[in-house]
């Protein structure tokens, strides 16, 4: 059996905003709270100082880029993992 870890979780990590992208943002930089794949790619919901949140690319970040690796082709969701899940929610 292999083992293929999640990223690490960076939800309440600082994040430094790019030069180039600081107006588009509106901060040098901002705390992680969330990320999502749109595209192919991964974003992140980022908190601004002042208490603002806005979504912007991990590319717009100094973020390392190996903190999302792809995985092409990997399902979603397993069907195998419906039936724990539903009685999770139970």
């Amino acid at each position: 059996m292999q083992h293929n870890p999640h990223p690490f979780h960076i939800r309440g990590t600082r994040a430094g905003i790019l030069d180039a992208h600081r107006r588009a943002v509106g901060g040098a930089f901002a705390t992680v709270t969330d990320y999502f794949w749109r595209e192919g790619s991964p974003w992140l919901v980022l908190q601004l100082s002042d208490g603002r949140r806005v979504v912007a690319p991990v590319a717009w970040t100094d973020l390392p880029a190996d903190t999302f690796p792809p995985t092409p082709g990997r399902p979603l969701l397993l069907a195998q993992a419906l039936p724990p899940l539903a009685r999770t929610c139970q």
